[in-house]
């Protein structure tokens, strides 16, 4: 790819690329607790201040609490933790192969998927790559989602990436700023190079003239989409979350500024200005701020037909109390999530679980839907570094959620054999961890078993 064609996708890409770039930074602000009440408070007081500054009269402080409630990264690590606890367990449907991909997939599995759905979850999509050399082991990890650009085929229905490009930054000796792009195709890979803000050039320091070919055989990037569209979760609830930041705020302002207190002075006009000396020994004529002196010297002279008397605010503290459980109750429904503090608590039955788990279900099925397509194409580029052939492969997924233990190993126990095979029972055991080893405990157990029988009644060893 030369340096024009690689200008040219930029070009291409960078409209979509901004649009996602929003997404995604808001997404992320947000589960970092970072909303946009940092920046804009419960209302304009900042301005109010601003404008009291300027004059030289603020004597009653204007309280600016600014309380986000990171709502976003509760609810985001609700549904990573209710699918991905229990990583994915794949079945190729040969031990010797599942263990094989389980060694490759290594003790980094559990930490990569969840960092995908986060990703996913607060961009639209996660990105992981994957790479190997011949007599290399198969390696693969997360990718910033902001790093990367893709450019479909138009001519395919299926989607397809025709190019994907990765770009970062660095500082180099001389504490400019470079920019770094890697240009994949399903052959090679192109590397440019732009310092400080100069087009891009290849980067004969990498491949052969910046240029490598590979034999992925396909671009080594998998897209983990949040679901069909792309799209993150806090679209759904980000004005929700906003609207509780600004109550919570709004609520600790008023603590604040009812310990002020504003005088009310009858009958007292008071001095409109004073003389004082200046610092080069003139008399100078200067207004009085009546509030001001009264703040400072926490005393006034009144004449006997004056009076002094005091207001405080009032804190509407039911109503916003009730406005909150009905902002809280309608979050949990947008965001389809569940409320940690449900009504009836307990040993619940399975009927009673899977209503109050019913939205979360939802919308962790369809992410779901778009995340085991990506661990098959995983999947098939393990087996393909193994020099196994592609085959189907079943994904094994694990709710983690409560559960009726007693409920399901009874159903479990009185379902018949030529119902569910003890394969399936193995996986759908609540005290089952990993039920492929379970199954090799199994096994081994029967045959000792068996073994130790023909040794008793044969009177041998059993072989």
């Amino acid at each position: 790819m030369t340096a024009a064609e690689f200008i040219k996708i930029l070009e291409r890409t960078d409209p979509a690329n901004q649009r996602f770039l929003t997404q995604a930074q808001t997404g992320r602000r947000y589960y970092h607790n970072d909303g946009d009440i940092r920046k804009t408070g419960a209302a304009a007081i900042d301005e109010v201040n601003r404008f009291l500054k300027t004059l030289g009269r603020n004597p009653l402080h204007s309280a600016d609490n600014r309380v986000p409630t990171n709502w976003h990264q509760i609810i985001t690590d609700q549904k990573i933790g209710y699918l991905f606890t229990y990583p994915p367990q794949f079945d190729a449907g040969e031990a010797e192969t599942n263990k094989k991909i389980s060694e490759t997939l290594g003790q980094d599995y559990a930490k990569v998927l969840r960092q995908l759905a986060t990703d996913a979850t607060n961009c639209g999509v996660g990105w992981l790559a994957y790479w190997y050399n011949p007599g290399e082991p198969f390696s693969y990890w997360f990718v910033d989602p902001e790093q990367v650009r893709v450019v479909f085929d138009p001519a395919s229905v299926k989607p397809r990436i025709l190019y994907l490009i990765r770009a970062w930054s660095e500082t180099d000796a001389d504490r400019r700023t470079v920019l770094h792009y890697e240009a994949w195709n399903e052959k090679e890979v192109s590397y440019f190079v732009s310092a400080e803000g100069g087009a891009p050039v290849l980067d004969m320091q990498r491949g052969r003239g910046g240029i490598a070919r590979h034999t992925y055989g396909r671009i080594p990037f998998i897209p983990f989409r949040n679901n069909a569209d792309a799209r993150g979760d806090l679209p759904r609830y980000k004005e929700l979350i906003d609207c509780i930041d600004k109550l919570v705020s709004g609520f600790a302002n008023d603590l604040d500024d009812i310990q002020e207190i504003i005088w009310v002075i009858k009958n007292y006009a008071g001095e409109t200005s004073e003389t004082v000396t200046a610092e080069d020994g003139s008399e100078v004529t200067r207004e009085i701020d009546l509030l001001q002196r009264l703040k400072a010297q926490k005393l006034v002279h009144v004449d006997q037909d004056g009076g002094v008397d005091t207001l405080r605010g009032e804190i509407p503290f039911e109503a916003r109390s009730r406005f909150l459980e009905i902002l809280k109750s309608q979050l949990y429904i947008s965001a389809m999530a569940v409320d940690p503090f449900p009504d009836a608590v307990g040993q619940a039955s399975g009927i009673y679980i899977d209503f109050l788990y019913g939205l979360l279900e939802m919308k962790s099925g369809l992410m779901e839907t778009e995340f085991r397509s990506a661990l098959d194409e995983l999947a098939q580029a393990i087996l393909l570094h193994l020099g196994i052939s592609s085959r189907p492969i079943e994904q094994v997924w694990t709710r983690n959620k409560p559960k009726n233990d007693l409920e399901t190993v009874q159903m479990i126990s009185q379902t018949s054999e030529t119902v569910l095979s003890d394969e399936s029972k193995t996986k759908a055991h609540p005290l089952t961890e990993d039920w492929q080893e379970e199954r090799k405990r199994i096994e081994a157990e029967n045959a000792q078993k068996l073994k130790s029988a023909a040794a008793a009644f044969g009177g041998g060893d059993g072989e």
